[in-house]
Formats: structure tokens, sequence, C-alpha cells
């Protein structure tokens, strides 16, 4: 195998290590299992907690999936009493999400655990390591989504 092979693997191995590690420290931070979250509820809360209006069309853009996926998401997070649907007061087509009193309970355990992860993740890193990791993992995303739309 070629040394510029055996690079290619250890970025890909790197990455998906450090993923997984964030995955795992935010599950058992947050207790997710208990608390019945998955990633996706995590990144629609999170979505939803950021947005002064917010419709299932919006997180479909934003998390790049598919409407029926959102949809169920959506559902479930009802459901589950962590959102509630509302007429859109300009577009009788679509409904308008809010968190509920316990989906906004959520949303603000999820940051507070994040900034607890966070400061995990910059232990011993110094502001140029950051600064430089940030540059390099925006220049690999962009990379992926050219490569995405080439398709």
């Amino acid at each position: 195998m070629s040394q510029f092979a055996m690079n290619n693997n250890a970025l890909s191995d790197t990455l998906f290590d450090l993923m997984h590690a964030y995955r795992m420290a935010m599950r058992s931070e947050l207790k997710a299992k208990q608390l019945g979250l998955n990633s996706m509820h995590v990144k629609c809360l999170t979505y939803i907690a950021s947005q002064e209006h917010c419709t299932a069309n919006d997180i479909v853009s934003h998390l790049c999936r598919d409407k029926a996926q959102i949809a169920r998401l959506i559902k479930e997070m009802v459901e589950k009493q962590w959102l509630r649907k509302a007429a859109h007061p300009k577009d009788k087509r679509s409904q308008l999400l809010t968190l509920t009193d316990q989906g906004q309970q959520l949303a603000t355990l999820i940051q507070q655990t994040r900034t607890r992860v966070q400061a995990r993740m910059r232990q011993n890193l110094t502001e140029a390591q950051l600064a430089s990791f940030d540059a390099i993992a925006t220049t690999i995303t962009a990379n992926l989504r050219a490569d995405n739309h080439q398709e």
C-alpha cells in the first residue's frame, strides 16, 4: 500500500474515531438513553431552539434529510410532548414548530452538555491548534460537499 493510501485511510479512521468519541461523550453526559434521545432528536431540538420561526421544511434544509424522515421525527417529538405545531400565520400550507416546556428543558440540557463536552475537547490544545483544526475540518467538509454535488 502506498504512503498516500495509508494517509487517506488514517484520515478516515481519525475522523471516524473523533465522531464516535464525541457521540459517546454526548450520549453519556446527556444520559440520552434514559431520556429517549437520539442524535436526530438532539439536532432537531437544538435547531428549533435557535430559530425564531421554524417549519419542517426549515429542518429538512438545515439537516439535509428527506421530508419523510423529518415528518416521522417531528411526529415522534410531538408524541413525546417535546414539540407543538401551530398554524403558520403567513403560509397556510405549513406549520410552525415550537418547543414545549419539556422540549425547552431538553434543549437547555443539550446546550449545557455541549458546553461541558467542548471544554473536555479543548483540553491540552492551544488556541492556534484549535484554529488550525477548525480550518482543516472546514476545508475537508467543503471538499466532501463539493464531491456530493457532482453526482
